[in-house]
């Protein structure tokens, strides 16, 4: 079961094409190529908290804590994401969900036992 996470997904869009003005005009970014941007979170054992990110047909899973890779690439844009977890609240939020994510998945589980 994944969990979509609305909220930060639009989040992470503005602030990605905010760092892209920074650095280029506004003629110079494809805004609709973060039309499909998915922030997601997988329960899993692995006792990591982390964060699956999809921009078109990339994505990569990141560690909540400091933002490295653990699997996958999103290409260039995968320099924005531990600025993006810098900002103040996210990385918090974030292990917040992950945790009730997984605390959730675990009494279905045992339930199936």
């Amino acid at each position: 079961m994944a969990y979509t996470l609305n909220r930060y997904e639009n989040m992470l869009r503005e602030f990605i094409i905010d760092q892209q003005q920074d650095a280029y005009n506004r003629s110079g970014i494809n805004v609709q190529r973060y039309n499909n941007l998915k922030v997601y979170m997988t329960p899993s054992k692995e006792r990591t908290p982390h964060v699956w990110i999809r921009i078109g047909i990339s994505e990569a899973c990141f560690m909540i804590e400091d933002g490295s890779v653990i699997t996958g690439s999103i290409g260039p844009d995968q320099k924005y994401i531990p600025k993006w977890l810098n900002k103040s609240g996210i990385r918090e939020e974030l292990e917040a969900t992950w945790i009730e994510a997984n605390k959730v998945d675990f009494q279905e589980e045992s339930k199936q036992e």
